[in-house]
Order: C-alpha cells, then structure tokens, then sequence
C-alpha cells in the first residue's frame, strides 16, 4: 500500500461530497481539460530523456501519443536560473558521466533542451493531438515561454518557495500554471497559493514527493484529498514511483492529472532514465488510469510533511538568495546584487523582500548564499 497511515482517509468524518463542485476546471486550449468527473489527465515528462537528440525527441513524441497521453513536456533548463556558478557536477553524483565540470555546464552542454527544437516541436505535439508544455525556472524561461506559445507552464518543486518567481507569472502569461510540491511544507502551500490566486488562466497543483524513486511510505497520498479540500484547485500527482500501482490508488483518492517520466531505454545513462517509464509500460499505464474513475477520498485533518529523504534533498534542489559578485562591509542590498538559483543552503527566496534593503555586517564572496548572519537586522 501506498497510503501515509492505514485507513487515514476513513478516520475524518469531513463531508467531502461538494467539493468536485467547488473547483474551477482547468482549461487548455479552449476546453476544459483537467478537473473532477473529467478523464484523468496524463503529462508524458519527456525532460531531458531525448539525450539531446532531436530525433529522439520527435520519437519520444510519436510514441507517448500513441500511447494516448494527453500532453508532452520538456525541461529547457536556463542554467543560471537553476544552480550556481559554485556547484559541481559532482554534488548531483554526475561527474562520472559528464566529468568534473560545473553544474552549470552540465545542464548547458548535457541537459538543456535546445530552445530552436520548440517550434517543430510544439508543431508536431499538436499535430499528433497532445497539449505542449514545459518547465520554466526563472524570468527568461517566463519571456520564453511567452513566445513559444506553451499550453501551460510547469513549475518545478524546486521553484515551490520561490515566491518573487512565481507572483512575476500572473496574469504575464495567458495560460494555466501547475506547481509541483514535492519537499514542501504547509506554509510554503499556503504561501505559493496566495501568490497565484489572481492568476486570470488558473493554476493547479502536483502531490510530490522528490525523491527518484520514493519509497512506498514516503508518496503520502493522504494529501491529494487533503489539498482539494483545504484549496478547492485540480490537484496531481507528480508520480515518480516504479509501477502504476501509486497513480492508481492516487486516482481513487481525488488526482486529476498525472506526470510521469518516460523514456525509450531506461537503462540508458543520465540522470532521469533510471526511475522513468519505458513506451510499452507506460502505454498500459494510461490505459489503466483512462479507466479509473475519479473519487475523491475524505480529507485528513493534517498534511503530512516531507519524508526525511526529501528533506535532505532540499538542501541540493530547492533554491537560496545568491550573490552575484563580492560585496563589501556595509553595502546596502539590491535587486542587482543577488539572482536565486540552488543550493538551498542559505535564505530562502521568499526572504528577499526582507533582505533588500538591508545593510552587510560583513563581507560576502561572489557566488554565496546569503544568511541572516550577513545582515545587519532590525533593532542591532
């Protein structure tokens, strides 16, 4: 079983049976494409499994549709939006296949998605009847996305709490947004929402749990129903689990839509095959979810928080408040001093409104992290 705690959904007595009626359905392209009572919603995350084959990724196009997904999505990975200039390949366990070179120049020369394959590539995923998507990490990937005309825009969970990203997409682009919250904690929920609520197309959220794969005690699928009752929004599962079976039960208990990693040979090398789907699985993987009807499970009175796994992986993959260059004792912050990128090893991007502004109590190198510690705070 993958359920947090045995009979979690039955021990709340909470009236879940008007909440389908509450929440917006999502519309893409004009229909509505993700909610209650509608099929389940299939995301093929074709990521970075192309190996920066154009070929493959045309491939990898042809074979998801077949397999009656409803969308494709890529990764385009704008480095410096994502790491910092300091972090090896090495800190991700990659140097063996990509050498001991910067994080930065992994995902450049390795990772990326080519920005010149989107329009073909857009093309032929509407020509084949999948919506197109993908994953943006900071304002060049929101002005990209702008142009390349997406479906939706996906969020990384990386990019869960960082709130001067995600208050910049609304009403900016004129389609839905959908946030994986895989390493997130109530509070960083309940702050992301609020930052999107005004968004005019809609948002969504993904269940996550960021870890590749997880264990089945660490998918916590309590919180599907719990997020639909406490936010009224389509609510996923970002499914990095082996097998169907998680999606299934994930479905019986209130997700909408799901994204699931694929790939034509998982044992290739990189950082994603490994835990993704191979076509023929995951043709039968949506088979049985198209056929799974959507109930909606009874709301637990908690969230259940990050496994110890992915707390650990919070430090690697969510993001901190960075310097750009040296900064000198009692300079005064500003926008131009910091960019936000990964580790998360310093001050949380939604600290910045709190930070700038505010005056150095000693000098910090180039390429840092900031922390409390570095400033001078209110009342010193």
């Amino acid at each position: 079983m993958f359920l947090a705690r045995p009979g979690l959904y039955f021990n709340d007595k909470r009236d879940m049976s008007n909440i389908a009626n509450k929440i917006r359905l999502m519309q893409i392209q004009g229909r509505s494409a993700i909610g209650p009572d509608l099929g389940a919603y299939i995301i093929a995350e074709i990521g970075t499994n192309h190996n920066r084959s154009f070929e493959t990724a045309k491939a990898m196009l042809h074979a998801v549709a077949d397999a009656g997904c409803d969308c494709a999505k890529f990764q385009i990975y704008e480095p410096d939006e994502i790491v910092s200039g300091r972090i090896k390949a090495s800190d991700y366990g990659l140097d063996a296949l990509y050498g001991d070179i910067s994080a930065r120049d992994m995902f450049e020369h390795y990772l990326k998605t080519p920005k010149e394959w989107f329009p073909e590539l857009r093309d032929l995923c509407h020509a084949l009847g999948m919506d197109f998507a993908a994953t943006i990490h900071g304002e060049h990937g929101l002005g990209w996305a702008k142009e390349i005309g997406l479906d939706f825009v996906k969020i990384a969970s990386m990019d869960h709490t960082n709130l001067p990203f995600l208050k910049s997409l609304v009403n900016k682009i004129n389609v839905p947004i959908l946030v994986s919250l895989g390493m997130a904690s109530l509070k960083h929920v309940d702050a992301l929402t609020a930052a999107l609520r005004e968004h005019a197309f809609g948002f969504g959220l993904f269940h996550c749990c960021a870890v590749y794969p997880p264990e089945l005690d660490e998918v916590r699928l309590a919180n599907i129903p719990f997020l639909i009752d406490k936010f009224a929004l389509p609510i996923g599962f970002s499914d990095h689990a082996i097998g169907v079976d998680a999606a299934i039960q994930a479905r019986g208990v209130g997700a909408m839509m799901f994204e699931k990693h694929v790939t034509m040979d998982h044992t290739q090398p990189g950082p994603d095959h490994s835990f993704a789907m191979e076509m023929p699985q995951f043709k039968e993987y949506v088979s049985q979810l198209k056929k799974t009807p959507w109930k909606c499970g009874v709301a637990p009175d908690d969230f259940v928080g990050p496994s110890d796994r992915e707390l650990l992986n919070r430090v690697k993959y969510v993001k901190s408040i960075i310097t750009r260059r040296a900064l000198s004792v009692g300079h005064l912050l500003t926008d131009n001093d910091v960019y936000l990128a990964r580790p998360g090893t310093g001050l949380s991007p939604v600290e910045l409104p709190h930070v700038l502004g505010r005056t150095l109590v000693r000098p910090v190198e180039e390429e840092t992290p900031l922390q409390w510690e570095d400033f001078e705070l209110d009342g010193e």
